[in-house]
């Protein structure tokens, strides 16, 4: 289910991450309101889009701890060092404490994070990943959307509008991706909906 992604903006310094709306179990599926691309509710310059459970997605979405605040205000720089060591461990607790089944060898999401301009994606064994070129995809969708990415470098295409164009190619391949698709930025507030 769901297909998300992430795209580093060089050119505005930010980061974007669209998604779709579906909700499955694999036998039904249904378009969900809460979306699964998100802003986190105190930390608003971060952006995310999640694959896993809707658990998953609302412990992200509304929890205070994802940062230390004062690294997140102070530190010039969110680097991979820093989510790996400071982001895992705060997200690890988050889960243990929020999902009342949480089993110590159960995997985690598998996410999306903007943090400012970087783009960062969270395994299930809770590795983090920086894609070097610049643009990732989870969730079922993701090969479809990857590709379509891929094409389209070069090319002078806005970046949501690049997004929507892989969105739809991961919805026309992929039976666990449905409109309406969701795009938001590190930069500003703005979401855009395609329907």
């Amino acid at each position: 289910m769901t297909c998300i992604i992430g795209m580093v903006d060089k050119e505005n310094g930010c980061v974007w991450v669209g998604g779709d709306s579906l909700g499955s179990d694999g036998f039904t599926k249904s378009i969900q309101e809460p979306p699964k691309v998100f802003r986190n509710k105190v930390f608003t310059n971060v952006v995310m889009g999640s694959t896993n459970t809707f658990r998953h997605i609302d412990l992200l979405k509304y929890s205070k701890d994802l940062f230390r605040e004062v690294d997140f205000y102070k530190k010039t720089d969110i680097d991979h060092e820093y989510m790996v060591m400071e982001f895992v461990p705060n997200i690890i607790k988050i889960f243990k404490e929020g999902l009342p089944s949480y089993d110590e060898k159960a995997r985690g999401a598998n996410f999306l994070v903007g943090v400012k301009d970087k783009l960062f994606e969270i395994q299930e064994d809770y590795s983090v990943l920086q894609p070097a070129r610049g643009f990732c995809s989870v969730g079922c969708g993701e090969y479809a959307a990857e590709a379509s990415l891929y094409t389209t470098i070069g090319m002078n295409i806005p970046i949501a509008k690049r997004i929507e164009i892989a969105l739809t190619a991961a919805e026309s391949c992929c039976c666990g991706v449905q409109r309406p698709f969701k795009i938001i930025n590190t930069k500003d507030d703005n979401e855009i909906v395609i329907k």
